[in-house]
């Protein structure tokens, strides 16, 4: 059981880290690609940036936080994190209209969180 919570950790900070650096990179304007917001009401990368981070990448930090520390919830932390991710990602197949290997990557890593999570506490 070890091991599997070493996973599940290692999975939500990996989609932690990467959805808050991407949202920071989408804020700060590192990334620039204003086709993505075409099919979408936004009107830059700003907002969707700030969802990325706080909403993806903060659930994210928040269950991996809930599952290290053992926390009352942990499997819903976790849970709701993963679906989180693949709602985010699957958003983002459809605004962008177009599928990149990163995107399956982080649909993985979603669907691993989900069926990684035990019912109940995190051992």
């Amino acid at each position: 059981m070890k091991r599997h919570r070493i996973l599940l950790l290692t999975l939500l900070g990996f989609n932690a880290v990467s959805a808050i650096s991407g949202g920071m990179a989408l804020i700060a304007n590192v990334i620039n690609e204003p086709s993505w917001t075409t099919h979408t009401g936004f009107h830059g990368l700003y907002f969707p940036g700030v969802i990325l981070m706080a909403v993806v990448g903060g659930s994210s930090l928040i269950a991996a936080l809930g599952v290290w520390k053992r926390a009352v919830g942990n499997s819903l932390m976790s849970i709701s994190a993963g679906v989180i991710m693949i709602i985010w990602i699957i958003g983002e197949i459809v605004s962008i209209q177009g599928i990149h290997w990163l995107q399956i990557i982080y649909l993985a890593t979603g669907l691993a969180v989900i069926v990684l999570t035990p019912t109940g506490q995190v051992d």
